[in-house]
């Protein structure tokens, strides 16, 4: 990426490639580079834990380089289109029309603009029939590959199942046939590709047979910048025992296949002692299906109780819930529960094919007030086939009675959260068949539960329907929909899963340029006898299959779950799991011994502690992570580092680590300083050595003490700050003289957010520096009452600059001072009168 723009876009952090456990290798050195582009942010990318799958299995390969991109944000685009550059991969920083493969992630229809327009950015031919031996080979995968149809004439080859196993496949083709031509006659005779060029073919998905033995990241990367799930995931499961009619992945990840609880234990391990992270998450389609899940968690508990790592699951049935693992979950610090009860009804249920009783959902929601939780999370649908208003009262009454229940058992402020979402049938399913409801009937729906949950102690967030209509529209499309598709780039959509980006004006513009109507696109209902789109598109399980639930959701029958009866659903596993295709793990099986340590951690430290004082920098592109950001970083850092932190006490404890005052996003330091109570007796040179060996490129403690905990906390004390300031060459001209009568003035005003405040009474002084870099300033600021100063402010008032041109201003903190009774003091000799300055 380029440094140039980052202090002049969003959350810079998106793009300065200091990850922790990242893999960089030489371009030179491999047959094969290959690019993973995830169209969104990075933040939404970083929590896919396929991209990080695939980006483990590719480097691990010596003759291959896997790198990433992500979408960049609006802003980002602007200046890449502006300066003409084109979009380049994080690691190193290399064109992506220079790589061998870029490979898509298909997660979302949604984000199919941001798909297009990475592409254009990347000076890489839109349309696969412009593209030459010249470009990389367009791959794309992912649960929307299962209808590649409305992408179909933008990319060249589409991977249908499971990629764990066939990315190498896909590797060794590329190198042995670099004629693209080649490539796609070859590529379109192996099971799982799908070429686009000729049309419509029959294609069978590819799928793992033993989950167990797949490889999995053993140093999974850690983001600098917060994810949207910012925790360690192991899947401990793939597929799913149940039948969910509403749900594809349901459908294209049969059959069940579990992971071992010795292989889930072995991951946990790894991963948690090489990110630090405090919270693991056992994910699954349904978690409480695998097999020996209540073993498992009561030991992960046991495990990690006392280094604090907390233990979610985030895909629960209530079914399979049961007071044990609520209680093992309890053990750890509690945020919210979720439940999906999908409908309001039971009637509703056995439609959908989730049979979940009113009573059992209210106890177990009672059961989880009782073990502490004070707040309850409910997922529900409108717009489900056979959906009647007395189903919207089932999702009021139920909201009711839960909050009702809540306030009986528990002694807090009970909060219910009910999120409800529109459905969109999906290809694959036995929905598939069924058009979405109107956008008039999904408002009116939206209004009247709006209306009967208007009450305190329940928060009701509605998803914005024509979302959900563009996500049918593309979800069942065929390829006409590639002319909507350009046109909607072409008009500027981008991050339409983004609220604050989404704008259904220029979509609507876009079908009515083609000639198309994407109401009657999403609302269109299929005869059980027409051919779909996708139905070239072999998931495995039959299309009879399909339409035989189609009907037993009409008459509202229930299908058992795949352990206690096989419906012969086509995938051939036969009991939900054959001892080929992953059996169920019996749930007798000796736990494994602890590991010693829990992944290196410490427990935490007992009530006394010891006050360590750290002096660090903070240089080159990690100077674009926020503060709140870095402190999260070094936290984990000091985890990986086996530094015992001590936490505070109370409900929700937090690590006791103190920060000084906080550097603004894009300036280096050479002066930072924190405060870490820790054991009493840890080696404070041991503990300076293995915190810098644990965190990343760009920071490094530079000086350690132990301070007295009577000692002044950093940011109270301290008030004084020196910068060093390098002037762009262009505003560089009679440096000395624009300061002279910048000093000259009496008063510096700043208003912002309607509040003034004078800057002159904090400056303390200001000189011009020569250096090989050329002139700049050396400042010195300090606070004044209640006045904080912000060095860029003082340097826009002198420069007369606009914010923009602020920024450009490279400006490096290189002090930070204590004011004590005999001067000035550096904070780590606050306490001494050594380092003491008698400064004015």
């Amino acid at each position: 990426m380029y440094e140039d723009f980052l202090p002049l876009v969003q959350k810079p952090a998106r793009y300065i490639n200091t990850e922790i456990n990242a893999v960089h290798k030489d371009h030179a050195s491999v047959r094969t580079s290959v690019c993973l582009f995830f169209p969104d942010a990075y933040e939404v990318g970083m929590s896919h834990l396929g991209i990080r799958i695939l980006y483990d299995i590719l480097n691990r390969r010596e003759d291959t380089v896997c790198e990433r991109v992500f979408s960049p944000w609006t802003d980002y685009e602007e200046k890449l289109r502006s300066s003409g550059r084109p979009l380049r991969s994080l690691e190193s920083n290399t064109p992506l029309s220079e790589f061998d493969i870029i490979g898509i992630s298909l997660q979302y229809e949604l984000s199919y603009t941001n798909i297009l327009a990475g592409l254009e950015l990347a000076g890489i031919p839109v349309r696969a029939q412009d593209r030459s031996d010249s470009h990389p080979l367009v791959v794309a995968g992912g649960p929307c590959a299962v209808n590649p149809e409305p992408l179909s004439d933008f990319i060249d080859v589409f991977f249908i199942g499971e990629a764990e196993e066939a990315v190498h496949e896909l590797v060794e083709l590329r190198q042995q046939y670099p004629s693209r031509q080649q490539f796609l006659r070859e590529a379109a005779g192996r099971e799982g590709f799908y070429v686009t060029a000729p049309g419509p073919t029959p294609v069978r998905r590819r799928y793992i047979n033993d989950i167990d033995a797949a490889p999995y990241p053993e140093r999974p990367l850690l983001p600098l910048l917060k994810p949207v799930h910012d925790r360690v995931s192991v899947e401990i499961a793939r597929g799913c025992i149940r039948g969910c009619r509403f749900c594809q992945a349901g459908i294209i990840y049969r059959p069940f296949r579990e992971r071992s609880p010795e292989r889930i234990r072995d991951i946990l391990h790894s991963s948690l002692a090489c990110t630090g992270y405090e919270e693991l998450s056992l994910a699954s389609l349904s978690s409480g299906d695998h097999s020996a899940i209540e073993p498992l968690i009561v030991e992960l508990m046991k495990t990690y109780r006392d280094s604090r790592v907390s233990v979610s699951l985030p895909s629960l049935r209530v079914g399979t819930l049961t007071p044990a693992m609520i209680a093992a979950i309890a053990e750890t610090r509690k945020t919210g529960f979720t439940l999906a009860p999908e409908a309001g009804t039971e009637r509703l249920r056995r439609v959908i094919n989730k049979p979940v009783s009113d009573p059992d959902l209210i106890d177990a929601a009672e059961t989880i007030f009782a073990s502490g939780w004070s707040v309850v999370k409910l997922y529900f649908m409108v717009g489900l086939p056979t959906e009647t208003d007395e189903d919207l009262d089932g999702i009021i009454r139920l909201g009711s009675e839960l909050l009702a229940r809540g306030k009986r058992v528990s002694k807090r402020h009970i909060q219910i959260n009910i999120s409800v979402s529109t459905f969109v049938p999906k290809p694959h399913t036995p929905f598939q068949w069924s058009g979405q409801a109107s956008l008039d009937e999904i408002r009116r729906k939206q209004a009247y539960l709006a209306k009967g949950l208007r009450k305190r102690g329940i928060n009701l967030k509605l998803h914005d329907p024509e979302t959900s209509l563009l996500e049918a529209v593309f979800a069942r499309g065929d390829r006409t929909l590639g002319r909507v598709l350009e046109e909607a780039f072409r008009r500027g959509c981008r991050f339409d899963g983004w609220t604050e980006c989404f704008d259904f004006g220029k979509w609507s513009g876009a079908f009515a340029a083609c000639g198309m109507d994407p109401s009657v696109l999403a609302c269109r209902s299929f005869t059980l006898d027409d051919a779909l789109p996708w139905d070239h598109i072999k998931t495995g399980v039959t299309k009879q299959f399909l339409k035989e639930e189609y009907q037993r959701a009409a008459a509202a029958e229930i299908t058992e779950n795949c352990r206690t009866e096989c419906m012969h659903c086509g995938i051939g596993c036969g009991d939900g799991g054959t001892r080929e295709l992953g059996v169920p793990v019996p749930p007798s099986r000796e736990p494994k011994a602890a590991v010693s340590g829990a992944s290196g951690r410490q427990a935490a430290p007992p009530v006394a502690t010891t006050r360590i004082r750290m002096k660090f920098s903070k240089t080159g592109r990690v100077r674009f992570l926020s503060h709140l950001d870095f402190m999260v970083l070094l936290h984990r850092c000091a985890v990986r580092a086996g530094v015992p932190v001590a936490y505070s006490q109370g409900f929700n404890p937090h690590p006791r680590i103190a920060f000084g005052p906080a550097l603004s996003v894009g300036i280096e330091s050479e002066a930072e300083y924190l405060d870490m109570d820790t054991d009493p007796f840890v080696d404070l040179l041991q503990v300076t050595k293995d915190l810098n060996n644990s965190l990343p490129e760009g920071i490094r403690i530079l000086e350690s003490r132990i301070v007295p905990h009577s000692a002044p906390s950093l940011s109270g004390c301290i008030s004084r700050y020196d910068y060093r300031v390098a002037v762009p060459e262009a505003m560089a001209g009679s440096l000395a003289d624009r300061v002279a009568r910048f000093l000259e003035r009496p008063s510096i005003i700043v208003t912002k957010e309607g509040r003034s405040k004078d800057l002159r009474p904090c400056i303390v002084a200001m000189g011009v520096s020569v250096s090989s870099g050329g002139e700049g300033l050396l400042l010195t600021l300090r606070d004044h009452g209640q006045v904080r100063p912000r060095v860029h402010d003082v340097v826009a008032q002198c420069f007369e600059t606009g914010p923009e041109q602020t920024l450009q201003f490279r400006i490096k903190r290189v002090g930070m001072y204590c004011q004590t009774p005999d001067g000035w003091a550096s904070p780590m000799d606050g306490e001494s009168q050594e380092g003491r300055k008698k400064l004015p």
